[in-house]
């Protein structure tokens, strides 16, 4: 939108100062983005010098269902968004697939400035500026010319009135008249008055018949029927059947003072003939190039040429069947804009020969329409938060009628190598003819198949069913999609998250798995294909992966598996608080020897420790067996072991154990109760005690198969209470502390 300053005649002398400006290297221009709308509309989003964003919407006009329209509001003056004048306009056969804001226009009074017409039907008369400071200072426009073929170029509109044998040619038609001008109202007028002030006259003109349209080659004959005088206030009304000459200034009144009521006057109009009978034509400005060069018709100078800016602008080709609506963007952070010269500069580079400005700024807006719908929506990123609204817009038109489907947009729910035995649906974003019209979609006619057969497909998705790669392919009628697809049968890596190690007893905590290809790429898998599980007594899991903890401390593990592939992660419930005094929350077997305190299995010293690394008794392993298996130690039965008389202190423990058959002495007959416990008879206490049975097929370096405990070894190893040091050795015979017995213990009773 603007205003400009001193108005004149259509048909002034063009003014002098036309301003030819060098092309200059062109600045690199990179394609973000670039696709058919219709069969002859392309849209191209480029960025420009890496800080100007610019859309191009190209239209072929040798692509026989392709047009260019001017869109209007109506009533005229008022103003609306460019989509809503495109959506408006949009309808089956007559399909708007992308426009341009066009005139400038009056902030006033809302109505375009500069001339427009249809056809050969005038739908604003317009003006052009006297000063060359002014983007409209000469009679240039764009239209679609009675061949066809687009047009920029200048024309020559005159509006004239005869009367006493003389010729008296008019400033302007249909619009306000301002000082020194003589303009004509006909019956098309936006008022039913002309609204002109006192400070002129106005001579009403009667032709008798009534008049229904302004056009090019318009010939009216009538007779003056009222002359309304100079400072006269009265409204002047237009008649339907004439017209009204609305006259200003010193010249103008002294040339039409002779006319009087009953005066024959005629009135003519006329454009030259090239612009006759065009589809349309609308004046703007300045012409931006001309013959391939910029060619700007404006003084570049002005701070309105220099201002770096949102601009509008409509390219044509040397035959000028390709015409490209452009739009260069003013957005803080996103555009920087371009001065005029910069404009017609990155113009001229892209090959035009010729191209002609239009309303810019806040105005300057571009919609089209995107797949899978026709509304045309807003394609640029405007100077303002919303579109401004206008008074013209340019449309490209698709006439194409709906045919067959021929583009098809398909996305997956989910995209990455494929589980076997896992499925992906399908969404349809759109299917499209040949013209790029919009279908309505049938899911039932969707169809999937595939290269290699590791998937099979049904209605809107497709399931792996065997490991390998393959090519999918989705139809709809004649159009198609196709992605690679790789199926396995297991993830590359299976972690679980949270990655914790220690939990409360009691608490819950839900659990994760990461799933992921050889690159670290999430693979794709349905929830009921992974399978949770829990290793030792320290809760449950859901197979949504919720885990309870028990109430007990304790070891063992979270274990999920996929496919064929199974991750462990080691769980030990502790509360964080010492078992004993020298027994921290962080020591090594601090869950074991917790979790045995707490059933009273175990009992520290009156200072309060444990003292882990003292070697363990046989008296007092026999004491901690009692306690495990709530023997009746009160019963004073006679005595078992030659050395444990009624007088020692375990005796009833010691002979507990050996009733229940858990514990003998030696071939003596002595149990040796302060005899230091090894590895051998703690792997024998614990086999007979548990009753554990299977020998492990890996045997230990150290253990001889002449052994007198290479079979209790060996089936404790097979249980995974023990699995020997790192070299591969058992070391039988070396005495166990306090803290071994209690881990071995831990994991016999604990045991599955």
């Amino acid at each position: 939108m603007r205003k400009i300053g001193k108005k004149v005649a259509m048909t002034a002398v063009a003014f002098s100062l036309l301003l030819t400006v060098p092309t200059g290297v062109s600045a690199k221009t990179n394609t973000v983005e670039s696709y058919p709308v219709s069969s002859g509309v392309t849209y191209s989003h480029y960025t420009h010098s890496g800080t100007n964003h610019i859309n191009h919407l190209s239209v072929n006009l040798n692509d026989p269902h392709t047009q260019l329209s001017v869109g209007l509001p109506s009533p005229l003056a008022k103003r609306e968004a460019t989509t809503t004048l495109a959506n408006r306009d949009s309808k089956d056969g007559h399909r708007v697939v992308g426009a341009v804001n066009a005139s400038f226009f009056d902030m006033k009074s809302g109505l375009p400035m500069y001339l427009i017409s249809q056809g050969n039907e005038i739908i604003n008369g317009g003006v052009i500026s006297s000063s060359p400071d002014y983007y409209v200072s000469k009679p240039i426009a764009f239209g679609v010319m009675r061949d066809g073929r687009a047009e920029i170029d200048e024309f020559n509109f005159d509006v004239r009135i005869n009367a006493n044998g003389n010729d008296y040619k008019m400033t302007g038609l249909n619009r306000e008249r301002q000082a020194g001008e003589t303009i004509v109202f006909t019956p098309q007028h936006i008022s039913k008055t002309t609204g002109s002030n006192e400070f002129g006259i106005e001579i009403v003109v009667d032709t008798k018949s009534p008049i229904t349209s302004t056009y090019y080659g318009q010939q009216l004959k009538g007779n003056v029927v009222k002359v309304r005088g100079y400072g006269s206030k009265e409204k002047v009304e237009i008649p339907s059947t004439g017209f009204v000459i609305s006259a200003h200034g010193e010249k103008a009144l002294e040339r039409l003072k002779g006319i009087n009521v009953g005066d024959a006057v005629s009135l003519s109009i006329t454009i030259d003939d090239k612009w006759k009978d065009s589809s349309f034509m609308l004046a703007s400005g300045p012409m931006l190039l001309k013959d391939g060069k910029p060619h700007i018709t404006m003084n570049t100078n002005n701070w309105r040429a220099k201002a770096m800016t949102a601009r509008t602008a409509v390219a044509i080709s040397k035959d000028k069947k390709k015409v490209d609506l452009v739009t260069v963007d003013s957005k803080k952070g996103y555009s920087n804009g371009m001065t005029l010269t910069q404009f017609a500069n990155y113009l001229a580079s892209q090959g035009y020969d010729r191209a002609i400005n239009f309303d810019g700024g806040g105005s300057t807006t571009m919609g089209l329409r995107k797949y899978g719908s026709n509304t045309v929506v807003l394609g640029n990123r405007t100077t303002d938060s919303s579109q401004r609204k206008v008074s013209a817009i340019i449309e490209a038109i698709s006439t194409a009628p709906l045919g067959d489907p021929a583009h098809i947009s398909v996305s997956r729910g989910q995209v990455g190598d494929m589980l076997v035995g896992a499925s992906v649906p399908l969404t349809v974003n759109y299917v499209l003819d040949s013209s790029y019209n919009p279908l309505k979609v049938d899911t039932s006619l969707i169809s999937v198949t595939s290269e290699n057969g590791k998937v099979t497909g049904s209605g809107a998705s497709f399931k792996a069913v065997a490991a390998g790669t393959d090519r999918v392919t989705i139809h709809y009628g004649g159009a198609k999609q196709s992605f690679p697809i790789t199926v396995v049968e297991a993830p590359a890596k299976l972690t679980i998250q949270p990655p914790t190690t220690s939990i409360k007893p009691n608490a819950s905590v839900t659990f994760k798995a990461n799933a992921t290809d050889a690159q670290g790429k999430p693979i794709i898998y349905s929830p009921e294909q992974l399978k949770w599980s829990v290793t030792g007594n320290i809760g449950t899991i859901t197979q949504s992966g919720t885990f309870k903890a028990s109430s007990v401390l304790g070891k063992g593990s979270i274990n999920v598996t996929l496919g064929n592939k199974t991750t462990s992660l080691p769980i030990e419930l502790s509360d964080g608080t010492p078992a004993f005094t020298d027994i921290p929350a962080d020591h090594a077997y601090y869950n074991e020897i917790r979790f045995l305190k707490d059933l009273g299995y175990i009992k520290g010293d009156i200072d309060g420790k444990f003292n882990p690394g003292q070697t363990l008794s046989r008296e007092h392993a026999a004491v901690i067996l009692s306690r495990v298996f709530n023997l009746d130690t009160s019963v004073n039965s006679g005595q078992k072991f030659s050395d444990v008389p009624k007088s020692h202190r375990y005796y009833n423990e010691i002979n507990a154990i050996a009733s229940a058959n858990l514990v003998g002495g030696k071939g003596d007959g002595t149990f040796d109760p302060t005899g230091q416990l090894t590895r051998a008879q703690m792997a024998a206490i614990l086999v007979k005690a548990y009753d554990l049975k299977g020998e492990s097929a890996k045997k230990f370096k150290d253990v001889p198969s002449d052994h007198w405990a290479y079979k209790q070894v060996h089936i404790l190893a097979n249980h995974g209470i023990t699995t020997g040091n790192e070299k591969g050795n058992f070391e039988p015979n070396k005495p166990v502390n306090r803290a071994q017995f209690s881990a071995f213990l831990y994991r016999s009773i604990n045991n599955k």
